[in-house]
C-alpha cells in the first residue's frame, strides 16, 4: 500500500492486488488478484476490480460495477451501475459507462464516448469522440463508432432481436444480430436504410 491510499469501510484488498499512489477504495469494494488500483482512481460502493485489471489516473469505479481480466480503465473514465470491463479492453478519456453496458475484447472506449443501457462493445471495435451507444445496441468487429448516428438499431418486433449495424474503418458498415455478426444480405432492409440516411446526412 502507498502511504497516501486510502482503503476505508469494508473495503477489502486482497491476493497480489495493489492499491498505490493517491488511491482510493471505500465501501463494500473489492480489489483482488493481480489487479492494480493507482494515481488518483477510485473505487466505490460493491465495485469489483480483478484479476490482472489496472485502474488508474483519474478513473472512477462505483456502483456494481466489474472491471476484470487485463482491462485497463485509465483518464478521467466513469464505470458505474452493473458495466462491465473485461478482456484486454481499454476505457479512458472523459468515457462513461453505465446500465449493464459491457466493454470486452480488445474494444478501446474514450474521448467523451456513452455506452449505457444493454450496450456491448467487443472484438477491435474503437468507439471515441462524442459517440453514443444504448439500448440493446452491439457493436464488435472492425468498429470506428465517433459519433452517434455511426450506430443504428431495429429490434423486430415479433422476436424482440435487435439488429445493429455500425460504421467500420474506412467508412464501411458491420451488421450484428443480437450479438453475432451476420452478412449485409441478412440484415432487414429498413436498417441498412436508415444507416444510409444517418451517415451521410452530415450530422
Amino acid at each position: 500500500m502507498g502511504k497516501n491510499t486510502k482503503v476505508t469501510g469494508n473495503a477489502v484488498v486482497g491476493g497480489r492486488a495493489k492499491v498505490a499512489g493517491h488511491a482510493e477504495v471505500s465501501g463494500d469494494a473489492k480489489v483482488s488478484g493481480k489487479s492494480k488500483v493507482s494515481g488518483h482512481a477510485t473505487v466505490a460502493d460493491s465495485a469489483a476490480i480483478s484479476g490482472s485489471a489496472w485502474v488508474h489516473g483519474h478513473a472512477a469505479i462505483s456502483g456494481s460495477a466489474k472491471i476484470s481480466d487485463h482491462s485497463d480503465v485509465k483518464g478521467k473514465a466513469q464505470v458505474r451501475d452493473k458495466a462491465k470491463v473485461s478482456g484486454h479492453a481499454e476505457v479512458s478519456g472523459k468515457a462513461q459507462l453505465s446500465g449493464r453496458a459491457q466493454v470486452s475484447g480488445s474494444a478501446v472506449v474514450a474521448g467523451d464516448a456513452v455506452l449505457l443501457d444493454n450496450a456491448w462493445v467487443s472484438g477491435q471495435a474503437e468507439v471515441s469522440d462524442k459517440a453514443v451507444i444504448g439500448g440493446d445496441a452491439a457493436v464488435a468487429g472492425a468498429a470506428h463508432v465517433l459519433k452517434e448516428s455511426h450506430v443504428v438499431t431495429l429490434t423486430e418486433l415479433d422476436s424482440g432481436v435487435t439488429w445493429t449495424a455500425y460504421r467500420t474503418r474506412h467508412g464501411g458498415r458491420q451488421v450484428l444480430k443480437g450479438h453475432t455478426m451476420v452478412e449485409e444480405s441478412e440484415a432487414p432492409k429498413e436498417l441498412l436504410d436508415a444507416t444510409g440516411k444517418a451517415w451521410f446526412s452530415g450530422k
